[in-house]
């Protein structure tokens, strides 16, 4: 299936699973900088988040069947916390409150890439799935965002 400028649902797939690989790694390497267990649950859950998604995406690519990503997602509000935030570089000293500055940005720039597909592909199977991956990822940013809000901006 190719659209407009060779994009191909294949080249789409590809980037998501790399997209993925790339959060999941982020969060795992995340866990070893972080001192609260509370930070080290969040990291841990968005990490398996993030596996579970590649794994489905791979899944689908080898299949070509567009088996639906779990159960209805519900409706996520974006806080748009820290839309508002500078954007920052990760280095291997990062403290905790840019490791959730670069993950916030990091979720809405997947959640847009997935809701951009969910719109090319709209009234399908993969349009449903990239919808339906599209709030999840904006469901990470949201969580993202109110440990932010909790731990960082009541401490400053």
């Amino acid at each position: 299936m190719t659209t407009e400028k060779g994009w191909t649902l294949k080249n789409a797939l590809d980037r998501a699973i790399l997209m993925e690989d790339q959060s999941h790694s982020f969060y795992n390497s995340a866990l070893s900088r972080v001192l609260s267990s509370g930070s080290k649950t969040l990291l841990r859950n968005l990490a398996n988040d993030e596996l579970q998604h590649k794994a489905k995406l791979e899944k689908i690519k080898e299949s070509g069947s567009m088996e639906q990503l779990g159960s209805k997602t519900r409706d996520v509000v974006d806080l748009q916390i820290l839309d508002q935030v500078e954007d920052v570089r990760l280095s291997e000293d990062a403290t905790y409150q840019e490791i959730l500055i670069f993950a916030g940005k990091r979720e809405k720039e997947t959640h847009e890439y997935y809701l951009e597909l969910s719109k090319r592909l709209d009234g399908t199977a993969a349009g449903d799935l990239f919808g339906k991956l599209a709030q999840e990822e904006l469901g990470h940013k949201n969580k993202i965002e109110r440990e932010y809000e909790s731990v960082v901006m009541k401490e400053g």
